[in-house]
């Protein structure tokens, strides 16, 4: 299987919190990284519209320093008789919300076309809630070789996958929003191991497919995950 030509992008920030989708009460836990929802949520918002599933393959690495809990006011919603959102009548509330410190996206996006939407993005794109901002800090064309065996680094995989450590997750490939004012339908989701995001340099030797190793990694031996979508 010959190269592919991809976008790598960079993106930092202060602070991110990837709501789990389903947890709705409590403390507002958040995974351990964006599932590809958050992510192609992330470059729909660069673009300035909606990019779907079957107009680009991505892969990424994520990181960040450490986690926390935060204590936050919320705004509470809820549905009227004719099936759209409107404020809750008892008000705001008080919660919990674990969140990401200094979080850093490394994204690998198969579509070139994209790229004036990372250099001049039209909206800000953020890492998860609206509140949590993200910068690009870079974006840059490299090869994509395809290998059988690779050393990756914290990223979201299907599975099972031998070899790796990481939490069991659930998560959307990603949601529909095309009715203003009502809730958002989701497409399949799919169970992933999700690496530890504070674990800094260390990586896991595996071998599967979809294992790509980018021109301008550190070191020979490093490759990322190529998402496969799953069927509606």
């Amino acid at each position: 299987m010959r190269s592919i030509k991809a976008l790598h992008v960079r993106l930092e920030g202060l602070t991110a919190s990837f709501r789990h989708p389903l947890v709705f009460s409590g403390t507002q836990i958040c995974t351990p990284m964006p599932a590809y929802s958050n992510l192609l949520a992330m470059i729909s918002a660069c673009a300035g519209f909606i990019i779907r599933p079957g107009e680009i393959r991505l892969g990424f690495e994520y990181r960040c320093k450490a986690q926390y809990l935060e204590l936050e006011r919320t705004v509470r919603w809820q549905m009227d008789k004719g099936g759209r959102l409107k404020l809750h009548r008892k008000g705001q509330g008080i919660t919990y919300r674990q969140v990401h410190w200094s979080p850093c996206l490394d994204l690998y996006v198969t579509n070139l076309n994209l790229r004036p939407a990372f250099e001049r993005p039209a909206a800000t794109p953020c890492f998860g809630r609206s509140q949590d901002i993200a910068w690009i800090k870079w974006c840059r064309e490299v090869d994509l070789v395809p290998v059988k065996r690779g050393a990756l680094g914290p990223t979201l995989i299907p599975y099972p996958q031998q070899g790796i450590a990481g939490l069991i997750v659930r998560l959307p490939e990603w949601f529909e929003n095309r009715v203003a004012g009502r809730p958002r339908r989701s497409g399949p989701f799919g169970h992933y191991l999700a690496m530890v995001p504070t674990a800094g340099d260390l990586r896991f030797e595996v071998e599967r497919g979809d294992l790509f190793h980018p021109s301008d990694a550190k070191n020979e031996a490093d490759a990322f995950y190529l998402h496969t979508w799953l069927s509606p």
